[in-house]
């Protein structure tokens, strides 16, 4: 029946038989051309069965529940915060669907606006005493399920946590033509959410096994280069322009320069080394992680998944279909849905699916960190070793070592590349940015202060020095190298002392908040 059609249409007159390499061309350029905006797919996979993952935005972008479909497919814990009610149709039926759809049973919603201080500090307080650990359980069902295990079962252990995703920041926020005072609250409360709930989760974190692999991935959006000027500079870090691209590039550059700086706090720790292991190289040493590679069981990254279709084009046209997202109310605009429905063909083409904008968020959690290399190597040794042993004690016996069990070589796969530490991750690949540092005066009075670059310097060569020759930390202020990227140390501290005096201002703000409420409650009653 199709094919009667097809030929009835191609021996039509109306058929233009004169185009048709025309027509071929067309379609095969179009093809290539999707292909190439589509960007590049990872190569890598990983199990990560038994490993948990809390992640943020799961329900409220295309990138978050695509995401979460693909981590539960790979049999990860997932704990998805969201600022809706847990009993919210729209949460239930997403995590039912997930469930289902990925045969994965291990999928939670927990209620968490990060937009409100009080949400968030009441979730990390709730996850850091155990009410409500990354096993996404209440303290209820907790109690129930011990008193189901049978006699000598333990219970799943809580507070583990091996990635966090914040892709809540992912999503546009502003018009195309404008930004009003709304739109800058919310970007500074969801950038203000994540660094609450990294530093109220990092002790966590911290005590966790050394040789446990985690991982905090913060996806920004696209518009970073954006802000990368002269303007950045600015201590208080606010774009003197009113373009949304640039208040979306400064919230996004931001997020980057501090999740390098955390990088840096995190590899100037006293910790100790990782993977511990008794394997000797062909010198006879014991075989450690370099410290220049990898100081820290700890990465911390920054992702940019590209120009999304839903939630990059379409927030800024206003072509938003949803009523609301919890309690910010997105604006809509009628000639946005029009412009969006019209340009859907354009939009298919030269914007990214969400399918393809999580390949690189993908990337950095499958990526192998340098201490899973430094293992396999290890491995190798450890079977070499195991094979010359017997080898030679068939000798002394005065009996032929058997072909198998002479040295071989441990077939593994060979890693070629290793997550970078710090560092942003776009299309699959590191990406080098240029931030500009600070003017030569306020150089010279820090040299006055005596917070030198030198002398910073020089109390990490002394640290790693102790380190390698297995002494403890010197007792004192903790000196972070400064390797340069995206503005250096320097730039990086200015904008984590940035969130901090952003942050007291948001808890100031909620406590007046809090205490006129309070006054007006008894003014009622009485």
């Amino acid at each position: 029946m199709v094919l009667t059609i097809l030929n009835r249409i191609y021996n039509s007159s109306y058929f233009p038989h004169a185009y048709i390499p025309h027509i071929v061309i067309g379609i095969v350029a179009v093809v290539v051309l999707h292909a190439l905006t589509q960007g590049r797919r990872t190569s890598r996979d990983r199990d990560l069965h038994a490993r948990t993952v809390l992640l943020t935005g799961a329900f409220s972008s295309s990138l978050g529940i695509t995401l979460l479909q693909e981590l539960a497919k790979r049999g990860a814990h997932v704990v998805c915060l969201t600022e809706k009610k847990l009993d919210d149709p729209r949460v239930t039926i997403m995590v039912s669907l997930v469930r289902a759809a990925t045969g994965n049973e291990n999928i939670w919603a927990e209620q968490c606006n990060l937009e409100d201080l009080t949400s968030v500090r009441g979730f990390c307080t709730r996850f850091l005493t155990g009410d409500a650990g990354a096993d996404g359980m209440s303290k209820e069902e907790k109690e129930r399920q011990k008193e189901a295990l049978p006699p000598g079962a333990s219970a799943p252990a809580d507070q583990r946590l091996d990635a966090i995703v914040f892709a809540h920041e992912y999503k546009h926020i502003g018009f195309f033509w404008g930004s009003g005072a709304e739109d800058e609250k919310s970007r500074e409360r969801l950038s203000l959410g994540s660094f609450l709930m990294t530093t109220m989760l990092l002790p966590a974190l911290l005590v966790a096994p050394v040789e446990r692999d985690i991982r905090i991935v913060n996806v920004v959006n696209p518009f970073y280069a954006a802000a990368a000027g002269p303007g950045f500079t600015d201590p208080s870090f606010k774009p003197r322009s009113g373009s949304t691209f640039l208040l979306e590039g400064t919230r996004s550059l931001r997020s980057i320069i501090l999740t390098r700086h955390l990088q840096r706090i995190l590899d100037a720790l006293p910790s100790p080394q990782a993977p511990p292991t008794n394997a000797t190289d062909a010198s006879g040493g014991v075989r450690v992680v370099s410290s220049k590679v990898q100081k820290s069981n700890i990465v911390a990254v920054s992702v940019s998944p590209g120009v999304s279709k839903v939630d990059t084009v379409a927030p800024l046209i206003g072509a938003v279909w949803g009523a609301s997202d919890g309690e910010r109310v997105e604006r809509r605009s009628a000639l946005g849905i029009i412009l969006y429905i019209l340009l859907q063909p354009l939009l298919r083409i030269f914007t990214k699916s969400p399918t393809s904008s999580i390949q690189s968020i993908l990337h950095a959690l499958f990526l192998p960190t340098p201490f899973k290399s430094l293992a396999l190597g290890i491995a190798e040794a450890e079977a070499l070793a195991e094979a010359e042993a017997a080898a030679e004690k068939a000798k002394k016996e005065g009996k032929d070592p058997v072909p198998e069990e002479k040295p071989k070589t441990l077939k593994k796969p060979v890693f070629k590349e290793v997550l970078k530490p710090g560092a942003l991750y776009s299309e699959c690949a590191v990406v080098q940015l240029r931030v500009p540092t600070q003017g030569k005066d306020v150089e010279k009075a820090e040299e006055k202060k005596g917070d030198s670059k030198e002398g910073r310097k020089k109390g990490v060569k002394e640290r790693e020095k102790a380190q390698d020759a297995g002494k403890e930390a010197v007792d004192g202020p903790i000196e972070l190298e400064d390797d340069g990227e995206y503005g250096g140390e320097d730039v990086g501290r200015r904008v984590w002392e940035a969130y901090e005096g952003a942050l007291k201002l948001w808890e100031a703000s909620v406590s007046k908040a809090a205490g006129s409420g309070k006054e007006k409650g008894k003014e009622a009653k009485q």
